[in-house]
């Protein structure tokens, strides 16, 4: 009668043959050896990440711009007198708030903005006039009166708050924005001469935000 050839179940590991060995580890550790594996790299990641992740020191947001990137040399060389690194900053743009670009404040992308500005992700704000007035009511941008010099007072851009119908008052109107085309040396183009420069009601960088602004008034 033939012998019934055992399992590698049934052998034990010392009786096995070297290809049999091979075959049980395959079969046994790949699985829980590739977890380990995935495991390790996802924590080598998370570490990597928390060392070499960088606080932001300024951000840039152009609103309905296009494809007018001429505004950038004037972060660029910001960032470069006062030695903030490549990756401490960011200019970025976003479709909020026109017919000609998706909608106003009610879209899912004026709602994205609003959100965007609560939670403090914006330093520096460009935008169209109207887009600028329309988040200006709702006191979304900062008081400038205190943070440009004395002769630019009188070239803010005051809008009066919506009526607060919980506390029955109406807000004092805020100063809290600049015609770009107002500003010596700014781009020439249809859309600079539209927009406005407004810094956020819930800066990041309020420090930074406010030196850029007051650099771009004293060129």
């Amino acid at each position: 009668m033939k012998q019934r050839e055992r399992s590698k179940d049934e052998i034990p590991f010392s009786e096995m043959t070297p290809a049999q060995k091979r075959s049980y580890l395959v079969d046994y550790w790949s699985k829980p050896a590739l977890v380990v594996i995935v495991v390790a790299v996802m924590l080598v990641s998370l570490i990597h990440s928390m060392v070499s992740s960088k606080e932001m020191l300024l951000s840039v947001t152009t609103v309905d711009s296009g494809d007018d990137k001429s505004f950038t040399p004037y972060v660029e060389q910001f960032v470069s007198e006062n030695g903030i690194p490549e990756d401490q900053y960011v200019v970025g743009d976003i479709v909020v708030g026109t017919a000609a670009t998706g909608g106003g404040t009610g879209s899912q992308a004026g709602m994205a903005f609003y959100v965007r500005l609560q939670a403090g992700s914006e330093d520096i704000i460009i935008m169209p006039e109207s887009v600028f007035l329309e988040y200006a009511t709702s006191g979304y941008f900062l008081d400038l009166t205190g943070v440009v010099p004395q002769e630019w007072q009188d070239q803010l851009i005051s809008v009066d708050q919506r009526y607060d119908e919980v506390e029955e008052v109406q807000p004092d109107p805020i100063a809290c924005g600049i015609y770009m085309r107002d500003i010596p040396g700014m781009p020439d183009t249809p859309y600079y001469q539209d927009a406005v420069i407004a810094i956020s009601y819930y800066p990041d960088n309020q420090d930074y935000a406010e030196a850029f602004l007051n650099s771009l008034l004293k060129k």
